[in-house]
């Protein structure tokens, strides 16, 4: 009887706990309709209880946020604990708007939600008074367009649909010569905050003199994710004779700091991967070293005690750590040519490089099943190593290969689509393969990363990548997964005068 009414003391406890909460928490069904709400979601909603109890609460969203809500309801809970969590846009009783942080948790053994809500209107008219008024865009590391912001699209008079995954040389005049774009490059690549005029152009090529300030975005593990971009209008303030001073500048200015930028670049990226192999290498040589040191360690206490092995087997061991000293020195030797180009540099003609490509895959495509598409939006001849280029699209490609036989995909099809623009060559790499986990897709580009069960020598296909592009080509490479989509996209600088 005292356990039922301590039981029943601690559910009365834990419900005034609940009902004092400065959060809105409440429980819904699969319908969303609202089974119990707290005290706090009286004044954050301005319904009173009556008129919110048994309630859709999606019919309080916006909207747009109503399909991306339900969607967190409708999975397939495997797992007895769920959490998500979803920024909404509610109307209150007053028709006037709050913006709710939700976090969904589902409950045990029942098919019903409980739902924790804070009102984070306050932060989100800040975002949206930038998003408003200022003029602020962000690309990826490749230069192509990820986010605008309202004023953007007013300013530039663009539809948002027309600049996602476009280049921002697009809301950029004619007149800018390609050496400013490569120093805005150069300046983002090296960690420097760029500032500076540029001449712009909106949607009907009318042009716009902006002040331009570009700096890197970083996410939790310090590495750069993309680029953003305030920009402001200074139309009024450039005259005709000015523009040309300035266009003129601009390019004398590009030249001179590319040079600088360009070795500081090539400092950088030796030393960012050069410490990363050692670092990885130390990881590799952990174990065959512990293995010598055991080994040796072994011998040396069979003597110790008397008991004198014989011949064969201090052989034996003898054997086993000149084996293991020959595998350090091997995989030494293996990074060492990872940080030289294998080749001097040869004229690349894209066609008759991919026909050969196509052709040392022939057989594996075929008795994979795998079907490979090519569009090369330009002919181009360029100067660059030939031997490396080759080496990257075969382990892209393999790596492609083997995740379709892995994930068991049917319909297996791979498409590279190429582009050139401001003296960069882009390649576009998409495979259905089934796409990569979110928590790995920031790994696989590491050394002796791999999802194979066994080990031998593999997790280095992409890291060789990783270091061809960054290292030899000074280029860019990242991987992204989109509906079990993997796609990894390669930009590359080329100088204009050794096209053909």
């Amino acid at each position: 009887m005292k356990e039922i009414e301590k039981l029943q003391r601690n559910n009365q406890e834990l419900q005034e706990i609940i009902n004092n909460s400065w959060d809105g928490i409440g429980i819904i069904d699969y319908d969303t309709n609202l089974v119990y709400l707290n005290n706090a979601f009286i004044p954050m909603l301005g319904f009173d209880k009556n008129e919110l109890k048994n309630r859709p609460f999606i019919d309080l969203m916006e909207e747009e946020y109503k399909k991306p809500f339900l969607k967190l309801l409708k999975k397939e809970f495997k797992e007895n604990k769920y959490k998500a969590e979803i920024d909404i846009a509610c109307l209150r009783k007053d028709k006037q708007k709050i913006f709710l942080k939700v976090t969904i948790s589902s409950m045990l053994n029942r098919d019903l939600f409980v739902i924790n809500t804070k009102d984070i209107t306050s932060s989100i008219s800040d975002e949206q008074i930038v998003d408003d008024f200022v003029l602020s865009m962000h690309t990826d590391l490749h230069g192509h367009i990820t986010k605008v912001s309202k004023a953007f699209l007013e300013f530039f008079t663009f539809e948002k649909d027309a600049l996602i995954g476009e280049h921002y040389s697009k809301i950029i005049h004619e007149d800018i010569d390609p050496i400013v774009f490569k120093n805005i490059n150069k300046s983002l690549l090296t960690y420097q905050e760029y500032s500076g005029k540029i001449k712009g152009k909106n949607s009907l090529n009318e042009a716009i003199w902006l002040n331009i300030k570009a700096k890197a975005i970083f996410n939790k593990y310090g590495d750069i994710t993309g680029y953003t971009y305030l920009l402001f209008d200074i139309t009024n303030e450039v005259t005709s004779k000015d523009e040309i001073s300035i266009l003129n500048k601009q390019v004398e200015t590009s030249k001179k700091e590319i040079d600088i930028k360009n070795n500081l670049l090539k400092e950088q990226s030796k030393l960012s991967i050069m410490n990363e192999t050692l670092q990885r290498l130390s990881h590799e040589w952990r174990q065959p070293l512990n293995f010598i040191s055991i080994q040796a360690q072994k011998l040396e206490l069979e003597y110790s005690m008397g008991n004198e092995p014989s011949t064969d087997d201090t052989l034996n061991v003898l054997d086993n750590i000149k084996e293991e000293a020959n595998n350090l020195s091997n995989t030494i030797e293996k990074f060492s040519e990872f940080l030289k180009p294998s080749s001097k540099k040869t004229q690349i003609e894209l066609q008759s490089f991919f026909d050969k490509i196509n052709d040392s895959l022939k057989e594996e495509l075929k008795d994979s099943k795998v079907q490979l598409n090519i569009k090369l939006n330009n002919k181009l001849s360029f100067l660059s190593y030939e031997e490396d280029f080759k080496t990257l699209f075969l382990n892209i490609l393999k790596n492609s290969i083997e995740n379709f036989e892995k994930n068991s995909i049917s319909n297996r099809k791979v498409d590279i689509i190429q582009s050139f623009e401001n003296g960069r060559l882009y390649f576009n790499i998409t495979d259905n393969a089934g796409g990569i986990e979110t928590s790995i897709l920031n790994k696989i580009f590491e050394p002796y990363f791999s999802t194979k069960t066994e080990r031998n020598g593999v997790g280095l296909g992409l890291y060789v990548c990783k270091m061809i592009v960054n290292l030899h080509l000074d280029g860019i490479i990242t991987a992204t997964s989109e509906n079990k989509n993997t796609i990894i996209k390669i930009s590359i600088p080329i100088e204009e005068d050794l096209i053909k």
